[in-house]
């Protein structure tokens, strides 16, 4: 009997833990996540280094306030004091273009212009 408690209660843990880690279930089918990631990496050139810190500290800043904002920061290199790294996470991807429409997205991109390199991809969870 307490081999049958045992087994029965694992399968709940297992059933709760699923929900929990792939999101509500409708009938047979996970509802899948719309959140999607961006990872963007920046390159300064080295005589702008502080404008363009200040540009980001104004982006960023601005930026968590977002209603499709989840996350957003950036990070610097520690090899390399002129590579930054944005990691941001949207709601989805109408979160993400309506950020790209923001005044302060687009006054960061002009603020970087000339001054940085600049590379983003978009990401979708895979597991």
């Amino acid at each position: 009997m307490k081999k049958i408690f045992a087994t029965g209660a694992l399968i709940i843990v297992a059933v709760i833990c699923s929900f929990l880690i792939f999101g509500s279930f409708t009938g047979n089918q996970v509802v899948k996540d719309e959140t999607l990631s961006i990872v963007a990496t920046v390159i300064v050139k080295p005589e702008f280094r502080e404008d363009v810190l200040k540009a980001m500290k104004t982006v960023v800043d601005a930026t968590v306030k977002e209603p499709g904002c989840i996350f957003y920061d950036v990070y610097e290199d520690i090899n390399n004091p002129l590579k930054f790294v944005f990691i941001e996470t949207w709601k989805s991807k109408a979160a993400i273009d309506s950020h790209n429409k923001t005044a302060h997205f687009n006054d960061f991109i002009k603020a970087v212009d000339g001054k940085a390199t600049l590379e983003a991809s978009i990401l979708r969870q895979k597991f």
